[in-house]
């Protein structure tokens, strides 16, 4: 302490020393439940682990998921009782979990209210229960999400009678609020790459019943213009299958070409438990490129670049979210496999393979900090023969706000040689076949809604993916504010490009969008 004007400074030196480790940890009063297979069930499913490092917040949540545990197992009102004891010289902790299950409970009546009497089929389809079932409390969770999705109800409220308990039965409660049947939205935005953007659409809800939907949308911005017709049905011949069909009219505007691409595509999606959804589709358009330069286009791209083509694909995927929050993940994981498949012998130009692997990951270090990481790989192959290609818009590419934030939209990877052609400008990017994207982010709170971010992504895009190596990657270290809106957060981003080439690229890069980088 010392003085420093009109007041004094005080610094305060932490030192952490050893820390504590958790040498016991016991669930307890599991004899009655088969106890030995399921205490060491339990034990794979909490944080807090023995051998490893002591904390509080581990501590505590564990009791909760052990509490959660049981309630998705028909034990409505098992508690779990805490008892730990910390040895200051030894730096141990020693942990007892004792678990008073109470009861085991099934699901008796389930009343619905609020909805038309006629389509009650409907909503008893989304739920996850039945009568004489166990009851689980995950179950109501997951029926209370699929109503939702269902795009009816603006409010849905599943309540279990927990007060009014009839033998071993507990009854059920239904309560929906209906969202209007037809919509109109406007929304009208801002990024650095899109710029300016509007976008409206006209929804019915409930398009000949069922919670079949038809919406007409458009949007308009600097790099997309598209108009587009979609219907949906849910629960399509079963509850967990959606059917998709959609029309679209969309030109792409890129700085060294557009392309006007008009077609239609059929989806379907299953959901496969709570956390996996799998997906197939097929899709046909017509592409017609415009505002091309073809003394640099054809000659770089090869019998890859045809005008007009036709292009059909089917593609199937799977996607995997364990994760806490849909807006501001702060655990869990995120998994999603996309494969393309180019359908030359349907009358279409193009015959290749695309498959692209998100994986992302959100683990909590602290209150409000959280380290998220990403890895994209992408490979491109082509069957072989005389329509071994892929077209341009299809390509692999990366850079901008949300990819390897350091380079500008498209920036990193191969380019055209305007040189090559006696033409004085800057190169444009024509993507590749082989991608690897990377990126570290640490995110934690300021104040209020503003939090902000420090991070370093990595990546780079090869014209083979046969030659994607680990040392071509470029590094972009940044930093960054985010503030939480209803709609996700606002993003601000500015990065530093490493490299030394491509000097006509500007060294830092500032982004502004909506929504997490990852």
């Amino acid at each position: 302490m010392r003085p420093s004007g009109d007041g004094v400074a005080v610094a305060l030196t932490v030192s952490e020393g050893e820390p504590t480790r958790v040498e016991t940890l016991a669930i307890e009063e599991l004899e009655p439940l088969n106890g030995a297979d399921l205490e060491s069930e339990m034990r794979d499913r909490i944080p807090l682990q023995q051998g490893e490092v002591f904390s509080e917040a581990d501590l505590l949540a564990s009791r909760t998921l052990l509490e959660i545990e049981f309630q998705n197992r028909g034990y409505v009102y098992a508690t779990v009782l805490l008892e730990y004891r910390i040895d200051r010289e030894a730096r141990t902790a020693n942990v007892v979990y004792s678990v008073d299950a109470g009861d085991q409970y099934t699901i008796g009546e389930t009343r619905i209210e609020g909805y038309d009497p006629d389509d009650l089929d409907l909503v008893r389809g989304q739920l996850k229960f039945a009568a004489g079932e166990l009851y689980d409390r995950q179950d109501i969770l997951d029926s209370q999400r699929n109503l939702y999705q269902l795009g009816l109800f603006r409010r849905v409220l599943i309540e279990p009678q927990l007060a009014s308990v009839r033998g071993d039965t507990v009854d059920v409660l239904v309560s929906l609020a209906p969202a209007p049947t037809h919509v109109v939205r406007v929304g009208i935005g801002y990024g650095t790459e899109d710029q300016f953007r509007i976008r409206s659409s006209w929804l019915d809800r409930n398009l000949f019943g069922q919670a079949r939907q038809l919406e007409v949308r458009g949007q308009y911005s600097k790099l997309e213009r598209e108009a587009a017709v979609t219907y949906r049905e849910p629960a399509f011949l079963v509850p967990e299958l959606d059917f998709l069909a959609s029309a679209f009219l969309r030109f792409e505007i890129e700085p060294n070409y557009t392309v006007e691409r008009v077609g239609a595509t059929v989806r379907s999606s299953y959901r496969v438990g709570r956390r996996w959804l799998a997906r197939v589709g097929l899709t046909a358009e017509r592409d017609e490129f415009s505002a091309f330069d073809e003394g640099v286009l054809i000659p770089e791209l090869g019998r890859e670049f045809i005008n007009p083509s036709r292009l059909i694909y089917a593609e199937g995927g799977i996607s995997f979210d364990s994760t806490d929050s849909l807006f501001q993940p702060s655990s869990g994981s995120i998994i999603n496999l996309n494969h393309q498949v180019g359908l030359p012998i349907l009358t279409g130009d193009y015959g290749y393979q695309r498959t692209t692997l998100l994986l992302t990951r959100y683990l909590e270090v602290r209150d409000g900090w959280v380290v998220a990481g990403k890895l994209l790989p992408g490979w491109i192959f082509g069957y072989g023969g005389d329509k071994d290609r892929v077209p341009l818009f299809q390509r692999l590419f990366a850079g901008g706000a949300s990819s390897v934030r350091g380079y500008e939209r498209r920036q990193l990877g191969p380019k055209d040689d305007p040189r090559s052609f006696g033409q004085e400008r800057n190169p444009e990017p024509v993507g590749g076949r082989g991608l690897l994207e990377t990126s570290v982010e640490l995110r934690f709170p300021l104040r209020g809604a503003l939090s902000g971010v420090a991070f370093v992504d990595a990546g780079n895009v090869w014209s083979d993916p046969n030659e994607i190596s680990l040392g071509d990657l470029e590094y972009t270290p940044g930093a960054g504010v985010r503030y939480r809106t209803p709609v996700g957060p606002i993003r601000l981003d500015v990065a530093r490009r490493m490299s030394d080439e491509e000097d006509f690229l500007p060294r830092w890069v500032f982004h502004i969008s909506i929504g997490s980088a990852f």
